[in-house]
């Protein structure tokens, strides 16, 4: 055989071993490619399951939320309300005190009216609260 031929065809035998050992080395790449993604399929379907767990939570949550905040503007309102009724009251014992005509026991028996309404006006308001977290 001619020389430059024996030449180019060990070359090509060279190059040809080297592309055999790339494809063998390539072929663990690939069954590290599909375990890879075995794998991941797994993932995501844990993971899809706990997401949408945690997404309905997250959306109860809300919902209670904006019931809590419906109800700020009215419990506002009665506190306000409590307040104003305890200033005038506060105010009338001062105005009769002032004037001498106190009378302990009269304003002691309308003082303890006035907080058995408020007391009770609050038991109520925790009562239905606790009834609506319980049946939400």
């Amino acid at each position: 055989m001619n020389p430059e031929l024996e030449k180019v065809v060990k070359k090509t035998k060279v190059a040809q071993e080297k592309l055999h050992g790339l494809l063998k080395s390539q072929s663990w790449i690939e069954d590290a490619r599909k375990f890879a993604e075995k794998q991941k399929k797994e993932v995501k379907k844990l993971i899809s399951s706990d997401v949408n767990k945690v997404r309905s939570f997250l959306e109860k949550q809300t919902k209670e939320l904006e019931k809590f905040q419906k109800q700020i503007p009215s419990e506002v309102k009665k506190v306000k309300k409590f307040v104003a009724e305890q200033r005038k009251d506060f105010d009338k014992l001062l105005a009769n005190v002032r004037n001498g005509k106190f009378d302990f026991k009269a304003s002691k028996a309308k003082v303890k009216k006035t907080t058995k309404k408020a007391t009770s006006a609050k038991a109520t308001g925790t009562k239905k609260k606790a009834a609506s977290s319980v049946s939400a």
